[in-house]
Formats: C-alpha cells, structure tokens, sequence
C-alpha cells in the first residue's frame, strides 16, 4: 500500500524527484533485517531526496510519509512532507536497547508541515525509535504538528534512542513539545529552536 517498497536485502538505490500524492498510506517504505539476520538481507544506502508527498495516508493514518526499519547509511534530504495523519520521517526499528542494525543515517533539509492534523496521537515530525549510532537530525524545518489526545512532538526519540545528533533544526506550533527524548543515552542536541509549544518546549521523559 505504499507507493514505493524497498525490500530487504536492496541497496545503492535512489528515489529523487518525485511527487506522491493522494496516497492510501505512506510514500516509501525500507525493509532490512535485524541485526541478527542474514548479511544477504540487509539493507542500506538508500537516498531519498527532493520529493515532494503530500495528503497522503488517505487509507491508513498511521502511514509515515518515509518510514526505515532495520536499514542503514541511508540519506533522506531535502523532502517537503505534509498534511499526513501521523509521522513525516520514521527510523528504527528495536524497542528499548537491543542491539539494532539502524546507524549512520543523515535526516537533513527536510521541511516537515501540518502533520498528524489532530487525527492520531504519539507522533512526531521526525521519529526514532531504538540506538542509533552515527545518525544525524540536522537543518529540518518542523511545524504545525497536532496530535489528538497527546504527544504531538517536533522531533521524537521514542524508547532507547541513543547515540544521535540533533542540530540546527526549527520546531514550531506543536501541540506537545518541540523535542521529547524519551530514554536514551549519549544523545547530543544543540543549536536548535524549539518554540510556540503547547506545552514545554523540551521534555525528557
């Protein structure tokens, strides 16, 4: 259901360019093995760049505009993502402090708008979920993030994120907080304004 899958075991592709939109669920999905899956199977250094998606998740809220799972070295730049009813970029995927396969992924030059439009709750404009080492959040433009009943976040650390830099980026009009770190360790955020929040701009929790 989404307009483009990259299956596990891809790599050295490039999605650049391109507009989606009107979209039953999300515009690009990654596919990798865990860690302790078949090197065979991983999937890494994937760019997407320079699309535009828009009014998607028509079908499916919970659809990401890019969601990454088990995949790493991977470029997502210069995308404009708006009007979904969740989460505009999402990278991860282990729970908690499992070992996970995720590092070394650029999320740069995003411009990220009006997102989860008060449909779903827990969600952000950018999304990590478990360690991350080497994965860099830097220069992306989030506002007008609305969740429904809570967690409506400019950029979310969700369990275990660590090992990440958040630099030069602008949250703005979100109805939560611009950052919320959920547990992680060894994160670095800095120079990046968070502000007009409903609620504190930064929460660690």
């Amino acid at each position: 259901v989404h307009a483009i899958d990259v299956n596990i075991g891809s790599s050295n592709i490039k999605i650049l360019n391109n507009d989606f939109y009107d979209i039953g669920a999300g515009a690009v999905k990654i596919n990798g093995s865990p860690i302790d899956g078949y090197k065979s199977c991983n999937t890494h250094n994937i760019t997407i760049s320079n699309n535009t998606i828009t009014h998607c998740g028509k079908r499916y809220f919970c659809a990401c505009g890019i969601l990454s799972k088990h995949s790493y070295e991977n470029t997502f730049s210069n995308n404009t993502i708006s009007y979904l009813y969740y989460t505009g970029i999402s990278v991860g995927w282990v729970w908690g402090y499992k070992d996970s396969i995720s590092r070394d992924n650029i999320i740069e030059n995003n411009y990220i708008h009006h997102i989860g439009q008060g449909k779903l709750s827990d969600m952000g404009g950018i999304y990590l979920l478990g360690p991350q080492s080497g994965t860099i959040i830097r220069n992306n433009l989030i506002h007008d993030v609305e969740s429904k009943h809570y967690g409506g976040w400019g950029i979310y650390t969700d369990e275990g994120s660590s090992y990440v830099i958040i630099e030069k980026n602008i949250c703005y009009n979100i109805s939560c907080n611009g950052f919320h770190q959920h547990f992680g360790c060894m994160n670095t955020i800095r120079n990046n304004i968070f502000a007009k929040t409903d609620m504190e701009p930064v929460r660690f929790s």
